[in-house]
């Protein structure tokens, strides 16, 4: 809330985005205090409930005393727009695919089709069948060298992992010789 009302303060606005798996101090996620929806494998779902960011305005009106507050809660919303997609994720995209193809009509019928990251500075990726439990079940958290020290913001290390999945970001406009007025209150 602090990095919120400083931002705030400074440029009058503040955009904050939060996975929907955040979790408090114990590891336990945030959304799953009230989202009692659980999938076949007990995992709690929680992705696609407004409830966490409705959770989280609240939060920030409450403590921050800003009154214009709004969340957005992403759910297909992020992939109805395929012309956007990066060209390695749509290039991954469509070897899973083949792949899973390959599997079933040579007979392996089970399991899923799993991105392996190759080791080294120049990005690669290999492409293997792996048992659905090993997967489907598990949750892989962030690892903590993504996320700095004060815990509002990633690190160089993920920055250089997502680098080659995002690819070339869109060139943007910007208008200069006029200021918006901040906003207060």
């Amino acid at each position: 809330v602090s990095d919120v009302k400083k931002v705030y303060k400074k440029y009058g606005r503040c955009v904050v985005a939060v996975s929907e798996g955040i979790a408090d101090s114990k590891g336990t996620p945030i959304a799953a205090k009230f989202i009692k929806e659980v999938d076949s494998h007990g995992n709690v779902q929680l992705s696609g409930s407004g409830a966490l960011g409705d959770l989280l305005a609240g939060e920030i009106k409450a403590k921050a005393k800003i009154s214009r507050v709004r969340a957005d809660t992403f759910g297909y919303l992020q992939r109805s727009f395929a012309g956007l997609v990066s060209e390695v994720d749509a290039k991954e995209g469509r070897e899973v695919g083949r792949k899973a193809v390959q599997f079933a009509t040579s007979g392996i019928v089970d399991g899923s089709v799993a991105i392996k990251r190759k080791k080294g500075k120049t990005y690669g990726v290999t492409y293997e069948r792996v048992e659905l439990r090993s997967v489907a079940k598990e949750t892989r958290h962030m690892p903590d060298n993504f996320i700095n020290k004060a815990g509002n913001d990633v690190t160089k290390a993920f920055i250089d992992y997502a680098r080659p999945l995002v690819g070339k970001l869109p060139a943007i406009g910007r208008f200069t010789g006029y200021k918006v007025k901040k906003i207060k209150g």
